[in-house]
């Protein structure tokens, strides 16, 4: 890292001692990598939090997961977009360091629904490079979309394995059910929203669960997550439910470009990184407003 890089991420790291850090959208990426790596150095689980279509969220990603090997960690990386019975496959495949495109039909990545995994495949290339292990840390789907539908009653033997291990908090619960509610277009029946939540919560213990396992054998792990399970009542929470004292650090990874476009933070964020946006269409339009068949 040059001079003037490394003072740069020397003033950083102190500007974040007393509180969130917040890195501008038009900083210097490296430096500010490497101060997020630097704050990375005191804990046990980094949460690098994502817009999964959001190319600028993945090399900020990579930026950070390569600042701490470069300093010679060595973390465990878990992934929200590999379910647990992914497992196996995850180790043989990276293990047999295969090509971006081989690796992603092995995860049968577009089936799933994740966005183009050219994004990731940097995070699997350093991953069969340093020779980190992969964590395969969500709830299978089809078990998460049985207790979206029906309730978490219908997880059987299981279901004390996926229930929260969080407080009662009816304030907390219902702004869940509204952010859950308002990423389906308002369209969900409220009968139906308790279920989601249970299954929201559902897959944030498991991955826990995964996390946990895997501090057991590494002194750190890397997680790569959608910000929105890093929300209150989300992973970490859950994480500190499990394993109280547990050193987590959230990074948050947010589309603006100043200060006022950090107000919808979550309120767990350590480390705010603003980064361009990118243009979607309307996920609802579609929902509010219906081709008609053609007559």
């Amino acid at each position: 890292m040059s001079a003037r890089r490394g003072a740069m991420a020397a003033a950083l790291l102190l500007a974040g001692c007393a509180g969130p850090l917040l890195l501008p959208a038009d900083g210097d990426s490296a430096a500010q990598a490497g101060a997020v790596a630097a704050r990375a150095r005191e804990v046990e689980v980094i949460y690098l939090g994502e817009e999964h279509d959001n190319p600028h969220h993945h090399l900020h990603q990579r930026q950070i997961l390569e600042a701490m090997l470069a300093a010679g960690a060595r973390p465990a990386l878990a992934f929200e977009m590999l379910d647990m019975g992914q497992q196996g496959t995850a180790d043989r495949a990276v293990s047999e360091r295969l090509g971006p495109q081989i690796l992603a039909d092995r995860l049968h990545w577009t089936a799933r629904g994740w966005p183009d995994f050219e994004m990731y495949w940097p995070l699997f290339d350093l991953a069969e490079r340093y020779g980190l292990d992969v964590v395969a840390a969500d709830l299978d789907p089809a078990v998460a979309r049985r207790i979206a539908r029906e309730g978490l009653a219908t997880a059987g033997a299981i279901r004390s394995s996926l229930a929260s291990l969080l407080l009662p908090d009816a304030s907390r619960e219902a702004a869940i059910a509204r952010t859950i509610r308002d990423a389906h277009c308002n369209l969900l029946p409220e009968s139906q929203l308790p279920s989601m939540v249970e299954a929201w919560h559902a897959r944030n213990v498991t991955m826990a669960r995964r996390i946990s396992q895997a501090l057991e054998r590494h002194r750190q792990v890397v997680v790569i997550v959608g910000d929105g399970h890093q929300e209150p009542g989300g992973l970490p929470a859950q994480l500190e439910a499990l394993r109280p004292g547990t050193r987590q650090l959230v990074v948050e990874m947010v589309e603006g470009s100043g200060a006022r476009d950090s107000g919808g933070l979550s309120a767990r964020a350590d480390i705010v990184w603003l980064t361009p946006a990118v243009e979607r269409p309307d996920p609802c339009a579609p929902l509010r407003h219906p081709a008609q068949p053609r007559r």
